[in-house]
């Protein structure tokens, strides 16, 4: 006996893994996000103060600080006065949330079950979303590169680069 309340379509097909994998991606990315704006946040902090890094116990509090904050308190550090770095980081704040809590809360089931229509517009938000998502990334990973010396990307890359990333994290067809 198999009762509905337990999940029994367990057929994998390669329309649902291509969709699960769009969503697998999406997840990575934003994962990616917060990770850049922890780490941007740390570098700032770091810059800033100097004196930090005098002590074990400065250090440990500092981290201890570091990893009590949520998202959106390591982009408003971040950003500080600049309204447009602020609106951008926090439209890729509020995307990576929605992706990380929110896109996958009507996949209760087997993909291959839910209505075409609902997967179509789920593809669609999470598209918006990537987009939102990879311009933040784009700044943040900028900014990081600027601060640590690293070689700096092409103007061509930064510009087509939110394309890349929705590309890459789109793609149905292989």
């Amino acid at each position: 006996m198999k009762p509905d309340i337990f999940m029994h379509d367990f057929e994998r097909t390669d329309w649902a893994d291509a969709h699960y994998s769009v969503i697998g991606r999406a997840l990575t990315f934003a994962s990616r996000f917060e990770g850049l704006c922890k780490a941007l946040n740390v570098l700032i902090g770091i810059k800033e103060n100097r004196g930090i890094l005098d002590s074990e116990e400065e250090v440990a509090n500092f981290v201890n600080n570091l990893h009590k904050q949520r998202l959106i308190q390591h982009v408003t550090s971040i950003a500080r006065d600049d309204s447009e770095l602020q609106m951008i980081l926090n439209k890729g704040r509020l995307a990576r949330n929605e992706i990380a809590h929110e896109i996958a809360s009507g996949l209760d089931r087997c993909i291959d079950l839910l209505e075409k229509k609902y997967i179509e517009d789920l593809i669609k938000r999470l598209r918006a979303l990537i987009i939102d998502l990879a311009e933040a990334d784009r700044v943040v990973s900028f900014i990081i590169s600027v601060v640590t010396n690293e070689p700096l990307p092409t103007r061509d890359f930064l510009t087509e680069y939110p394309h890349y990333v929705e590309q890459w994290v789109m793609e149905r067809d292989k």
